[in-house]
Formats: structure tokens, C-alpha cells, sequence
């Protein structure tokens, strides 16, 4: 039996083609609707209802996009054509659609001083942007996943020309934002209240990112852009500070009457970064002994740690990548194939210092401190590779009554992080103090003792170079879908048409994360490998770390001491030639197990059909419809028998139907103005590897001590939901607009990080080094369902150019908005029942200030994102990520000759870039045993670029 993906691409796609290029070459040449085309800002659109086509064919290129109905004797059509990309044209796609959406232009992307497109998307109401420091992806200063009125990003519908982007992470349905690049973008789309054509999974929303084509353009069109940028911090350290973009675009159409256009686009984008990042290095314990008994650390009025960790991270970002759009457009026919390119690559080097207490208790005075103390330093390369390609061909075809949309799909997506590698390096040097670590300035929280005591702790030159452990990883997913739809119109009064279609995805996933030694344990330097001593952390054979090739540098105002950054090259040469080798006297021979433990595949097949009605009363246009939704997966991944050695792969299966309603109002009193309401049913999969994976640990490199286990769930269910939006629109002639929107989610089984200081399971699992123990302190986290939980909330949006201002003021305009919400959520955990939902915040705003008058444009941007959850804690405080702050100022100056310069300048106010404490408050920095950096900051970047347009 020939396979989905092997029948896709042999036959469907073949087929497709065949049967649109036929009747596409036989159409007419001669034109029945002519529309007018300007530049500037379009005053009134006026068009009589026509009924709305399947989203296939509302997010095929720009030609199509519009939606004309067939012919009618007795209707006529008036259309004022909006020039692509421009705020006018997202403004008037935005009024005209039949759902609460908003839509950001190409002017608005391309006015935005950031050189990614999670943060410039945060300007949209309702939408904010976050990074995690797992992998430290939050201190290359940029944002990498979306949320949309504050539901996690795995709520979230991602698409790219309205078709479904492949989610390559395996721990969340979300989409990497690295890998969309700001370029060659005409507009984006993000959908707060769906409809029936539109994917059902998209609790939170649906973000459409749409690329151009040469019907996006008057007339043929090329530009150049280039682009310098520095980052203060770096140049302040003296790591790699500079970057720069270039980009270069084309369309043109062509044949007879224009009917054929293409447009293509190519980039390259790198910069450099450097972040700082404090954070504890073990859990807390309450300062006083009067409170040492405490069953919950919230009981406590003061806390204390016993370790502290300081890291740089050094990071170098490059993307690259590009689009095309090959597209006929005939009177009754319209054909394209689209196609994106995108691949990001940064390489992270991390350079810890830690300062770790031991001996630890209570002194006489009653107050918690560590009789001695030792240094530790560590490296990581925390690398990542992301690539993104999608292909769309299709088309749209128009006979009588009908409208027919048609398209076959795929997405490839890849995360990776090759020779991922840490080395540790300690000393037998035991400072006597007595030490406290004053955590009171949580942004930079120090030790405390004897200057003498504290100069013999800062000596770099105390540790010495003792082991390194490596590991590769890598994740595919591969989409591929067919998608069509059909709309139907009526001569009548009431029903205007009818849609429905269908669409099948198949999404094949690959993971694994194979460590370089057996069980993924130490490789020691100079050990029995090379056929030294299997040396302890103490009695290291490597040299000291101030030989160690590098340089030192001055940081965090010597809390740490003496801090090197050391040669990646050198590190990885230790490492990487020798892995998955047998080491039998030291880490042990390489086995079945070793390789496959944390290896998992899977497939995954959503069947999709629907229905929808588009009713006419008067100014009341009335969407109802239905869409069901059946999903097939199946998956195996890999169980160790036991015994060190073998294992054997096992399988895990979910399928279960979802039926989804659907209906949106809108009541357009006038051209300019609408008031919306909807209600509808949608759901949210959980991710691949949330029930499909094997155990992750995190270890203390100095005492194997396990800090941390990470499982997967298997009994995981769909989160749904019913959701709710009421909303008024009011529009005018200078693209302005105010809104207004009330939402209600009502959610079901919603997935929550679950934080216990219990074992959750007798036997780990997966690769367990060697020695390894758990204690009191030891983190278990495992995705969970909770019980019900609600999100509701209001959003406020205007924006307007000041045109009524005399002279040259007239320039200026003005932008805000504000989202308030609130969330309660039944956790189902003992003692702790009712919590807010992760990463919901109950406040976000922007405001901007902009002027475009003559050659001048500038925009000042303030954006804020609110506190969030981010995981539930049995016995600790919650963790939470503190507010995100951000000023961005952007200047162009258009010189003539088809040039424009522009600088511009990102977090002029210097606020962190990532901010996790334990309790709401700020008093306690998080202690995260799976991240390194807990207070993060990654200074200003500045940038200068010219780009000509020919």
C-alpha cells in the first residue's frame, strides 16, 4: 500500500498542476472588472456583500485574496484596490473580515527597529512574545515563541500563506519564531475569533504570515537593503559586537495584459550579543531556625540559598533564507506556487562561575549559613541550528456560482543542536568562612565574608580543568497536506452562499538526543581514555583555568572574582573526536541503549471537513458553521529494559474525533464601523514529546547529585474550549481606527508544567550517569492535565494620524493598546487546587508615538508584558516570569533617488530580558535546575542601514 506523503507527491501534486494549467492557458485575455490603483491612503470602499470564500483562498497571494463574488445581472461590484503591504490595505482587510482580527502591513514591519519578527509582532493588541532559558535562547535578546491574549503559544494556529507551519520542537505545538525572518513579509494576519474553514486548533488564535507577490506591487519593482547593527554589551566586553542584514528584492509581471507575475527575495542577517545572567545554584531553605520546620517554603518569612551562579553568554546569530511567488491571474482563474526558505543557526557559548557553600546550617545566632566554600567554573556551547522550508501550489477557480480554492501543502521544519558540550572544572581548595549569600539585591546577589576569605574564593586559579560530557541532538517534523474548499452562491436575499471543503495533513516526527558516553557520563581529562587515572573533581589532572586558552574579563562588578571567558575550539577538540567510543575504565563502553534512549518517532494525521453558511439581513451578515476534526496518531520511543544495556521501542497511539461550531455576527451599520460576536468551539493536541519521549535529568556536574527529572506523559488528553468575542470597530479616512473587544475562554483539561519535590516514578528511565542520587532538593517536572479553567478579559486599540494638526504636526500619529484579563485555573494538585493560567498575564500594553510627513518618518514604541505563571509548584512558591519592558526608536530619512536611511535603536531603557522569580513577587530569584540564568540582561543594540528602491 503506497504511503500518504508518496501518493502526494507523485500523483496529487502532478494532477493538480495538470488540471489548472489546462483551463488556465484556454481563459479569455480581456478584462470585465477594472479596478484603480493608488499610493496614497484610499478614502471610502465601497463593496456590496459577496459571499466569503474558504480561507485556502483568502490566504493565497494578494491577487487572490480578494474576494469577488461571480458575476451577477443584477449586482455590481465597486472596488478601490489598495497598493500591498500598506497600512491602508490591513486596515481595510481587517474591517472587512468576519471575525475579531488584527493585521500588521509591510509599512508597519518594515518601520520596526527589530530584526525579528516575535518582538515586532508584540505591537499587535492582544499579542505578546517570550523566550525561556532552557537552552539560553532568552540571552541572545530576542523573543521566540508568540502568545495571543496571554494563552501559551502551543494554543496558537501558525501558518505561513494559510497553510499550516511543521512544529519542529517536539516539547510544544508552537512554532520558533527564529526562524521567520522580518523580510520579504507583505502582512500579517493574527485571528482571535476563527472560523469553520480555518484549522480548529487555535484555542488562543491564528497568526498568517504572509509573503508577497508581484500583484502586491504598481509596476516592476527592486530593492536593495543594507544594514549595520551593535550591541553595547558585547563591545563593553569586547565579544562579538557587530552585525549587519542585507536584502534583495524583485518583482515583475509579465505576458499578456500582466497575467503572469513573480517575485523573489533573498537575506542575510547576523549579529552578536552578550548577556549576563545571575541566578541561585541550589534550592532555598528558610534563613531562621525558629522557621526551619516549615512544610511549605511559603511559610517562611526570609529565605536563604547556599550556592550562586554567574554566566555570560557569549552569542553569534546568523539567518539566511527567502521566498518566492510564481502566480497567473486570469479573469476565472488563478494559479500560484509559493515557497519560503529560512534557517537560523546561533552559536552560544556559556561561562559560568559558581560560588557553592557547603557544610551548611544554622549558626549560632540562628541564622542559615555555610561553614566553608568553593569556586567552580563551567562551560556549555548551547547551539542551535533551525531550519524552515514550506511549498504551496494551487489555485482558485471561478465558473457560474461557483468558486473553487485548491491546494496541496508541505512543511519541513528541523531543530537541532549538534556537539552540544560542558565542561566542568573544580579545585580541592575549601575556603574557611563562615558565608552567607546575600540574595536582598535580587539582580545581583553576592557572597558575604571576610575579604580574605572572600579573595582566596574569586582565584580562578583554585580549579582545574577535571571532565567533559557532549551530546547531539535533532528534531524533524514533515507536513503534507491536501487542502480544497468550494463556495457556492445564491441569488436570494437571505443566503447568500454556502462553503465547505475538506483538508488531510499527514505530519511524520523524528527525535533523538544521543550522548556522546555511555550514560552520558563524565569523560575525564587526561583519564582512562588516554590511559591516565579515573581522576576525582578534586584531584583534576587539566590545567588550571587560568591556562586554559581564553582571556579574562571584567563582569558583574567582581561578585564573581576572577572570570575567564575560555576557547570554545579548544574545549570541543577534548571532546567531540573522541565521542561514542568506548571508555571502559572511565565513562564505560557505548551500548544499544546509550544510542537509542532518548529516541522517539511518531506520526501524526489530522482529517479536517466542514460546512458554513453566509447569511444576509440588511447590515447583519451571520456566519454559522461546523468543521470536525478526527486525529490519528501513533509513536514509539525507546524503554531501557533495565539493565544498563538494552532496551526495546515502545508504542504509544491516541485518536479521538472533535466536533467544533462555529458562528460570527457582524452588524456594519455603516461602511466604517462594525460591531462582532462570535462563539465557537476549538481544541489544542498535546505536543509530540509531551507524550511521547523518554526522561530527561539535569546534574549537579560537581556531585552527580540529579537536579532536576523532566518526564513525558502519555496519558495527556486534548485541552478544548469555548470561546467567546464581543467586539465594535470604528474606522476613518486616515487610516484610523478604535476598538473595543470583550473575550471569554472557557477551557477544558488545559496542560500545565507540574513541579513536585516527590518522585513521580521509581525508575528514571532513559540515560542515568553513573553514580547519580536524588535527594530533597531533586525537581520532578511532568506535563499534566488540569481541570477547568477560565481566561477573560478586554482589549482597547486605537491608533490615528493627527492630520487635523496645522502644517508639518499634521505629520504626527499616535498609537495604544491595552489588554486586562484574568485567568483561574484547577490545577488538580493536593493543597495548591486553584492557580492562574501559565503565561496569561494580566496586563499588556503599547504605546507609540510616530510622524510620516515629507522625507521624515520616526516611531517610539513602550511595550509591557505583565507577570506570568510559568509553572505550579507543590511545596515551593510558583514560579513566575517577571514584567517584560522594551523602548524601540526608529528614524527613516527618505534622501530622494529612491533612497532611505535609517537608524534606530532597541531597549533604549535597558531592562532585562528575562526576569524568573520564585513567588510573584521579586524578592527570590527562581531556582530553575534545567536553565542556567534566572536574571538576564542583554543591553542596547543600535543600527544604521540605506536601502534603495530602483
Amino acid at each position: 500500500m503506497i504511503s500518504f506523503k508518496k501518493a502526494l507527491t507523485r500523483y496529487l501534486i502532478p494532477l493538480a498542476a495538470a488540471g489548472v494549467i489546462a483551463p488556465a492557458m484556454a481563459q479569455p485575455t480581456t478584462h470585465k472588472l477594472k479596478t484603480r490603483s493608488k499610493k496614497t491612503e484610499p478614502h471610502a470602499i465601497n463593496q456590496t456583500a459577496a459571499p466569503a470564500l474558504p480561507a485556502s483562498a483568502a490566504s493565497a497571494p494578494a491577487a487572490s485574496r480578494k474576494t469577488v463574488a461571480p458575476a451577477d445581472n443584477t449586482e455590481s461590484i465597486n472596488v478601490t484596490a489598495l497598493r500591498g503591504g500598506s497600512v491602508a490595505a490591513a486596515l481595510d482587510e481587517q474591517r472587512r473580515g468576519s471575525g475579531v482580527a488584527s493585521v500588521m502591513s509591510r509599512e508597519q514591519i518594515e518601520q520596526a527597529p527589530e530584526t525579528n519578527l516575535s518582538d515586532i509582532l508584540t505591537r499587535l493588541p492582544g499579542v505578546s512574545a517570550y523566550s525561556d532559558m532552557a537552552s539560553g535562547q532568552a540571552a541572545t535578546g530576542e523573543a521566540q515563541y508568540m502568545t495571543i491574549r496571554g494563552l501559551d503559544s502551543s494554543y496558537n494556529a501558525y501558518m505561513l500563506n494559510g497553510e499550516r507551519i511543521a512544529p519542529a520542537d517536539p516539547s510544544t505545538r508552537a512554532i520558533s519564531f527564529d526562524m521567520l525572518a522580518p523580510y520579504g513579509i507583505t502582512s500579517i494576519k493574527v485571528s482571535k475569533s476563527t472560523t469553520a474553514d480555518m484549522d480548529g486548533d487555535a484555542i488562543g488564535g491564528a497568526i498568517d504570515i504572509r509573503t508577497p507577490t508581484a500583484f502586491d506591487f504598481v509596476g516592476p519593482y527592486q530593492k536593495i537593503t543594507l544594514q549595520g547593527q551593535l550591541n553595547d554589551k558585547a563591545a563593553q566586553i569586547g565579544t562579538q559586537d557587530l552585525g549587519g542584514t542585507a536584502q534583495v528584492e524583485f518583482a515583475r509581471r509579465f505576458g499578456r495584459d500582466g497575467r503572469f507575475g513573480v517575485y523573489a527575495t533573498g537575506y542575510y542577517s547576523s549579529k552578536g550579543v552578550l548577556a549576563d545572567a545571575v541566578a541561585p545554584n541550589t534550592s532555598y531553605t528558610p534563613t531562621l531556625l525558629s522557621q526551619a520546620g516549615v512544610t511549605s517554603l511559603n511559610q517562611a518569612s526570609q529565605l536563604s540559598t547556599q550556592q550562586l551562579k554567574y554566566d555570560l553568554f557569549s552569542s553569534s546569530l546568523k539567518r539566511y533564507g527567502g521566498s518566492l511567488s510564481l502566480n497567473y491571474k486570469g479573469d476565472n482563474q488563478e494559479l500560484y506556487f509559493l515557497g519560503t526558505y529560512g534557517q537560523y543557526n546561533v552559536n552560544i557559548n556559556d561561562n559560568q562561575v559558581s560560588l557553592r557553600g557547603a557544610n551548611s546550617g544554622y549558626g549560632s545566632d540562628g541564622v542559615y549559613q555555610s561553614a566553608t566554600a568553593t569556586r567552580g567554573q563551567y562551560f556549555e556551547t548551547d547551539d542551535s541550528a533551525q531550519l524552515l522550508t514550506t511549498q504551496k501550489l494551487g489555485g482558485t477557480t471561478r465558473t457560474g456560482d461557483w468558486t473553487v480554492n485548491y491546494d496541496v501543502f508541505n512543511s519541513y521544519g528541523v531543530q537541532s543542536s549538534p556537539n552540544q558540550v560542558e565542561a566542568s572544572m573544580y579545585g580541592n581548595t575549601i575556603v574557611n568562612g563562615p558565608f552567607t549569600f546575600d540574595v536582598a539585591n535580587t539582580t545581583l546577589p553576592r557572597a558575604v565574608a571576610s575579604s580574605a576569605a572572600l579573595s582566596r574564593l574569586y582565584d580562578q586559579n583554585t580549579d582545574r580543568f577535571w571532565k567533559t560530557q557532549g551530546r547531539d541532538s535533532r528534531s524533524t517534523a514533515d507536513m503534507f497536506g491536501i487542502h480544497a474548499g468550494a463556495a457556492y452562491r445564491f441569488h436570494s436575499d437571505i443566503l447568500k452562499s454556502i462553503v465547505f471543503g475538506f483538508k488531510v495533513s499527514d505530519t511524520q516526527r523524528q527525535a533523538w538526543h544521543h550522548p556522546y558516553f555511555h550514560d552520558d557520563n563524565n569523560f575525564v581529562y587526561d583519564g582512562p581514555f588516554f590511559g591516565g587515572e579515573n581522576w576525582a573533581y578534586n584531584n583534576a589532572a587539566g590545567p588550571v583555568v587560568g591556562a586554559v586558552p581564553g582571556r579574562n574579563v571584567n563582569a558583574f562588578g567582581g561578585a564573581a572574582g576572577d572570570f575567564r571567558l575560555l576557547d570554545r575550539d579548544w574545549i570541543k577538540n577534548t571532546t567531540v573526536p573522541y565521542k561514542y567510543q568506548n571508555d571502559p575504565n572511565g565513562a564505560g563502553d557505548y551500548t544499544k541503549n546509550d544510542w537509542n534512549a532518548n529516541t522517539s518517532r511518531g506520526s501524526e494525521r489530522i482529517y479536517a471537513a466542514f460546512v458554513e453558511l453566509n447569511l444576509q439581513a440588511g447590515p447583519v451578515d451571520i456566519h454559522p458553521g461546523f468543521r470536525y476534526e478526527y486525529t490519528d496518531f501513533s509513536g514509539a520511543h525507546w524503554k531501557s529494559n533495565g539493565d544498563d544495556a538494552t532496551g526495546s521501542f515502545i508504542d504509544v497511539k491516541q485518536s479521538y474525533g472533535t466536533p467544533l461550531p462555529y458562528l460570527n455576527i457582524n452588524w456594519r451599520p455603516t461602511d466604517l464601523s462594525v460591531l462582532r460576536f462570535s462563539v465557537r468551539r476549538s481544541l489544542t493536541r498535546p505536543a509530540f514529546g509531551l507524550i511521547n519521549g523518554a526522561t530527561s535529568l539535569t546534574l549537579d556536574s560537581l556531585t552527580n547529585r540529579i537536579i532536576s527529572v523532566s518526564e513525558p506523559n502519555p496519558n495527556l488528553r486534548p485541552t478544548t474550549a469555548t470561546v467567546f468575542d464581543f467586539s465594535g470597530e470604528l474606522y476613518n479616512h486616515h487610516s484610523g481606527v478604535v476598538s473595543a473587544s470583550v473575550y471569554y475562554k472557557q477551557i477544558q483539561k488545559f496542560v500545565f508544567t507540574s513541579v513536585s519535590g516527590t518522585s513521580n516514578s521509581s525508575t528514571l528511565g532513559g540515560n542515568v550517569p553513573t553514580n547519580a542520587y536524588t535527594n530533597n532538593g531533586t525537581e520532578y517536572q511532568m506535563p499534566m492535565n488540569g481541570g477547568g479553567a477560565t481566561l477573560e478579559g478586554i482589549e482597547l486599540n486605537a491608533q490615528q494620524t493627527l492630520y487635523f494638526l496645522p502644517g508639518w504636526l499634521g505629520g504626527f500619529g499616535v498609537n495604544g493598546n491595552i489588554t486586562l484579563q484574568h485567568s483561574v485555573a484547577d490545577s488538580n494538585i493536593a493543597g495548591h487546587p486553584n492557580t492562574a493560567l501559565p503565561r496569561a498575564p494580566e496586563m499588556m500594553y503599547n504605546l507609540g508615538v510616530f510622524y510620516n510627513r515629507g522625507p521624515v518618518h520616526f516611531d517610539l514604541n513602550y511595550n509591557y508584558i505583565g507577570p506570568q505563571l510559568l509553572s505550579v509548584n507543590s511545596t515551593l512558591p510558583d514560579f513566575y516570569l517577571q514584567p517584560t519592558q522594551r523602548l524601540d526608536l526608529s528614524m527613516k530619512y527618505r534622501f530622494g533617488w529612491g533612497l532611505t536611511g535609517t537608524l534606530a535603536m532597541q531597549n533604549l531603557l535597558n531592562t532585562p530580558a528575562y526576569w524568573e522569580t520564585m513567588g510573584k513577587g521579586k524578592a527570590y530569584l527562581a531556582y530553575d535546575g534545567s536553565a542556567n540564568g534566572a536574571f538576564v540582561q542583554t543591553g542596547r543594540t543600535y543600527l544604521a542601514g540605506l536601502t534603495g528602491q530602483f
